[in-house]
């Protein structure tokens, strides 16, 4: 049987025929517009995306809610996620968020969050553990929460309250 040339075009797809390479999941777009809700801490808070990896545009933007750290995938893609916001604010801040991480250290194993997207898509993340580092030293502990197979989110901010001293990061798996 002869097999004629491979069809090459816009108009000819491969169907999904439930074979491994075939798409078995569409994977929904998301919006650069979501929030971070944990109802067990009382938070809802916007997440600024696409700040760059700019210092200065990072904490400008931690005025605004909590910021997705750019260099890592949005919360909900395959991946490990990073939200930043403040723990505690000075006198002086002008935003409404400067404390929006003050009581992150309540969160327990069990406990979960959600990150809502305006275009609709909702993901609920487990917290799985947490821990707090030193932010100029490498940390092994840090590294290895980093690492997953599939989704999850880190939230990290200033540790203790009030000091930028250490920081604390808890750890969120897609459920």
């Amino acid at each position: 049987m002869a097999v004629g040339p491979i069809p090459i075009g816009n108009n000819n797809q491969i169907p999904d025929i439930g074979l491994p390479i075939s798409p078995s999941k569409k994977v929904p777009v998301l919006a650069d517009i979501g929030t971070l809700k944990i109802d067990s801490l009382g938070i809802s808070a916007p997440i600024v995306f696409n700040t760059g990896s700019d210092l200065k545009n990072i904490y400008n933007n931690l005025e605004n809610g909590v910021v997705h750290y750019s260099q890592t995938p949005k919360p909900g893609q395959n991946g490990t996620s990073v939200l930043l916001g403040h723990s505690s604010a000075y006198p002086w801040y002008k935003g409404q968020y400067g404390s929006v991480f003050a009581l992150l250290g309540k969160l327990k194993p069990g406990d979960t969050l959600r990150i809502e997207y305006t275009n609709g898509p909702t993901f609920t993340f487990l917290i799985k553990q947490s821990l707090v580092f030193s932010p100029f030293t490498d940390d092994a502990k840090l590294a290895e929460i980093e690492k997953t197979s599939g989704s999850s989110v880190i939230l990290v901010s200033c540790w203790p309250v009030g000091t930028n001293y250490k920081r604390i990061a808890v750890q969120a798996e897609l459920i």
